[in-house]
C-alpha cells in the first residue's frame, strides 16, 4: 500500500511538470488560447482518472463510490488544487474564463444539485448531463478565434513532439493517480471506512492529483491561464461528462449525505473564485488561496470524524 501510494506521488509530480510544459508549447505552436488549452487539453486529459474509476465504480453497482468520486473531486480542484496555485503565485482569471467557464461551472453544478435531490442519478439525468455537456463544448470551442492568444514567447518549433511529451506526461499521470487510489483505498479498507467517504474524500483526493501536480507546475511556471482553465474545465468534465456517462451505464443510488453537505459545499466553492475575481480585478490572491486550503482541510477533517 505505502509503495503504490509513494510511487504513484512521483509519478503524478513530474508527470504534472511534463504535461503543462508539453500542452502548453503544442498550444503555442497552433495558436490555441491558454484559457482553451487549459480547459480543453489539460481539464479533459486530467479528468481521465476520474472518468475511468467513476465508470468502472458505476458499473459495479458502487453507486457511493461513483457520485462521491465526482463531486469530492470538484470539491478538491477548488478548494486544494487553485488553492494551492494561488497560495504559490497569485492567480489572474481571463476576462473569457471569468464569462464563460465559470459561470457555466456554476451551472453545472446547480443542475448536478438539482438532479441529484430524488437520491438518484438515473439514465434520464445522465441524457440530461451530456447534452449539457455538448452545448457547453460546442459553445466554448466556437469562440476560440476571438479568445486571447498568448503572443509572449515564440512558438516552439517541434510541436508534434510537444505534443509526444505531453501524451506521455499524462500516461504517468493517470498511471500515478491508479497507483495512489489504489494504495489509498487499500488503506482506508482496512480501517472499515463508509464507501461515501472513500468515494469523496481519498479516492476523489487520488483522482484529483493530476489536476494538484499539473496546477502547481503551472503555478510554478507563471501559467495562470492554464491553472484556472485546468481546474474549471476538469470540474465542467466531470459533472457534465463523467458524472452523465456513470448516470447512463447505470442507475446509481446517492447516499444523502450527498445533497446534504457534498453538493451544497461544492457548488458554494463553484461560486467563491467567480466573486472574489469580480471585487479583486480578476485576481486570485493569496489569501484567498490560504481560505481555499483551510476549507479542504476543514473538510477532510469532517469526514474523517464521520469516516464510519
Amino acid at each position: 500500500m505505502a509503495l503504490y501510494i509513494a510511487v504513484g506521488f512521483v509519478l503524478l509530480w513530474k508527470g504534472g511538470d511534463l504535461l503543462v510544459d508539453g500542452a502548453d508549447a503544442f498550444a503555442r505552436s497552433h495558436g490555441v488560447p491558454p484559457t482553451i488549452a487549459g480547459v480543453f487539453i489539460l481539464g479533459f486529459g486530467t479528468s481521465m482518472p476520474e472518468l475511468a474509476v467513476t465508470v468502472l465504480a458505476a458499473m459495479d453497482g458502487e453507486g457511493a463510490i461513483a457520485v462521491g468520486n465526482v463531486v469530492g473531486s470538484n470539491i478538491a480542484n477548488v478548494a486544494l488544487v487553485l488553492g494551492a496555485a494561488a497560495v504559490l503565485a497569485v492567480v489572474h482569471v481571463n476576462r473569457f474564463l471569468a464569462r464563460i467557464e465559470m459561470p457555466v461551472g456554476i451551472l453545472a453544478s446547480a443542475l448536478a444539485f438539482i438532479l441529484i435531490l430524488d437520491g438518484q442519478v438515473d439514465s434520464m439525468d445522465g441524457i440530461i448531463l451530456l447534452g449539457g455537456f455538448l452545448l457547453y463544448a460546442g459553445f466554448a470551442l466556437g469562440t476560440i478565434r476571438h479568445r486571447d492568444v498568448d503572443s509572449g514567447e515564440p512558438p516552439p518549433r517541434r510541436p508534434w513532439f510537444d505534443l509526444g511529451k505531453a501524451l506521455l506526461a499524462l500516461c504517468a499521470v493517470l498511471g500515478g493517480a491508479e497507483l495512489f487510489k489504489t494504495g489509498a483505498v487499500q488503506m482506508a479498507e482496512a480501517f472499515g471506512i463508509s464507501r461515501v467517504v472513500i468515494g469523496s474524500t481519498l479516492v476523489a483526493f487520488a483522482t484529483s492529483l493530476p489536476e494538484l501536480a499539473t496546477g502547481v507546475a503551472a503555478a510554478r511556471a507563471r501559467k495562470v491561464d492554464l491553472v484556472v482553465g485546468n481546474v474549471i474545465g476538469s470540474n465542467i468534465f466531470n459533472l457534465l461528462l463523467v458524472l452523465g456517462t456513470a448516470g447512463l451505464v447505470m442507475d446509481q443510488a446517492v447516499d444523502p449525505s450527498v445533497p446534504q453537505v457534498l453538493m451544497p459545499l461544492m457548488l458554494s466553492l463553484a461560486v467563491f473564485p467567480l466573486v472574489i475575481s469580480w471585487f479583486n480585478k480578476r485576481e486570485i490572491g493569496r489569501k484567498s488561496g490560504i481560505v481555499l486550503v483551510v476549507t479542504y482541510v476543514s473538510f477532510i477533517v469532517y469526514s474523517a470524524l464521520n469516516a464510519t
